[in-house]
């Protein structure tokens, strides 16, 4: 817009049909933005973003204000101003789960980056039943310590039930608006150390060319084992360091 603008500028003297703001862009521009937090929440499923890209579409609708050689009324200028506001203080009021939806869904994706790592086949697709992945050997001390940990790095969303934990994560719907970790991808780690995965459809999608759905949640309860035993071991900053290489 401010390009268009500037080329409006140089040549309206020229081409007197120039004169004026460029209010296609504008408005397309505001659409665009509208029309993004729509497609936000129908993915992630979080209020925020359609909330976002209306306050966001509106302030474009108003850009107006920026452009000094042109008049208005004053009430655009004092309407900018309060939406101004109002996008600074929803983003405040809702950091936290802005914060935690970016962070969650970042490293929901490098674990399913490193679980593909080590799957090839595609011999079976999606199947809704879940998935038995072994055992981990710990106490329930260790294993709660290890939850916290995991939560503390955004790595799962966990929920506790009586007889186990269920350790929640997704590259789609927003972590921060789940109920119940069965909502989405998840691995449940029973106060026993049996550990069973289930991968959601939405998940599985991203990689149904060329993996098989079995081998994944293979790797899925194989990488939880892993960091399990770093964790005891007291190397957990290993966990974060494998977790980042996968780019």
């Amino acid at each position: 817009m401010l390009l268009e603008f500037e080329i409006r500028k140089q040549l309206r003297h020229d081409l007197p049909g120039l004169d004026g703001l460029p209010y296609i862009t504008i408005i397309l521009v505001a659409l665009l933005f509208i029309v993004l937090g729509f497609v936000q929440w129908f993915r992630y499923r979080s209020w925020i973003y359609p909330a976002l890209g209306f306050l966001f579409g509106i302030a474009t609708a108003q850009v107006s204000l920026i452009f000094p050689e042109y008049d208005d009324p004053g009430i655009i200028k004092l309407t900018y101003f309060i939406n101004f506001i109002l996008i600074i203080l929803f983003v405040l009021i809702n950091w936290h789960s802005i914060y935690g939806h970016e962070r969650f869904e970042i490293n929901s994706r490098r674990l399913f980056r490193l679980a593909s790592e080590r799957v090839y086949k595609a011999e079976n697709g999606f199947t809704s039943r879940p998935f038995s992945g072994g055992r981990i050997d710990c106490t329930r001390d260790e294993l709660l310590g290890f939850v916290r940990f995991l939560q503390g790095n955004y790595i799962v969303r966990p929920f506790y039930y009586e007889n186990y934990v269920c350790l929640s994560f997704s590259m789609n719907k927003s972590l921060m608006v789940i109920n119940e970790g069965s909502e989405v991808s998840h691995v449940i780690i029973g106060y026993d150390g049996n550990v069973t995965i289930k991968v959601s459809d939405r998940d599985y999608r991203d990689y149904r060319e060329r993996l098989s759905f079995d081998k994944l949640c293979e790797s899925l309860s194989g990488i939880f084992i892993r960091f399990m035993e770093y964790y005891k071991g007291g190397l957990e900053s290993r966990i974060m360091v494998e977790l980042k290489s996968a780019k």
